[in-house]
């Protein structure tokens, strides 16, 4: 009897603290400017600029991806491919010409000419630039009490792996920016899968990114 009633204790206690752990949202710094017609009908470009801020999994990644480019084209493919089998938009295309990248830098009165030229040379609807990556870690301490009188508990840490992307959304028609979110995905290392684990955490950031572009809902 007195084990039943410490593991209820202990049920209780577990129930009790995760009902008050915040929720986490993994959309982060929003800024919105104009509405995304999320009619079928239209036509999205995808394009990005490569440049990783790689502050942990440096071995895991360059194992996987050996350049940074490497990295984006791989996003860039699967992100393509998550947007159609969620059937958002009749026609997703991935165009790598690298002047995009001075969408980077945003609009100034050095590149803005050349900006718009890229925008009227293009036929869809929306272009969805990724700007940048960050990779890095966060580590979860956690405490499992003991059972009985006189055990002693244990405490308990979790590695995970962050991959952020910030994407931003035009208008081509427009030549306007409608969106600007950062789109977080995140995995636990488990027996020591490193690989497996970048790879979730970059494959949760879209599937982030999509759902927030569909919904709203950034948790």
């Amino acid at each position: 009897m007195k084990n039943n009633k410490h593991i209820l204790i202990l049920l209780f206690i577990t129930l009790f603290l995760s009902s008050c752990m915040p929720t986490r949202h993994y959309i982060n710094n929003v800024v919105k400017t104009g509405e995304i017609d999320k009619s079928s009908t239209k036509q999205i470009l995808i394009a990005g600029n490569d440049k990783v801020e790689l502050n942990n999994f440096k071995k895991t990644f360059e194992k996987n991806f050996k350049t940074d480019k490497a990295f984006l084209e791989s996003y860039l493919n699967e992100f393509r491919t998550y947007i159609k089998l969620n059937n958002q938009y009749s026609k997703v295309e991935i165009d790598a010409n690298k002047n995009w990248d001075l969408l980077a830098e945003g609009y100034n009165a050095g590149n803005q000419n050349s900006i718009n030229l890229l925008f009227l040379n293009t036929n869809q609807n929306y272009l969805f630039y990724i700007k940048g990556f960050k990779i890095d870690n966060r580590i979860v301490t956690s405490y499992s009490p003991g059972f009985g009188p006189g055990s002693f508990g244990q405490h308990n840490s979790t590695e995970f792996c962050v991959v952020t992307t910030k994407f931003a959304v035009y208008d081509i028609k427009k030549q306007k920016q409608l969106l600007e979110f950062d789109a977080i995905g995140e995995s636990s290392v488990f027996m020591f899968d490193f690989t497996k684990t970048l790879l979730k955490a970059k494959a949760r950031s879209i599937e982030n990114a999509v759902k927030y572009i569909k919904t709203g809902k950034t948790s």
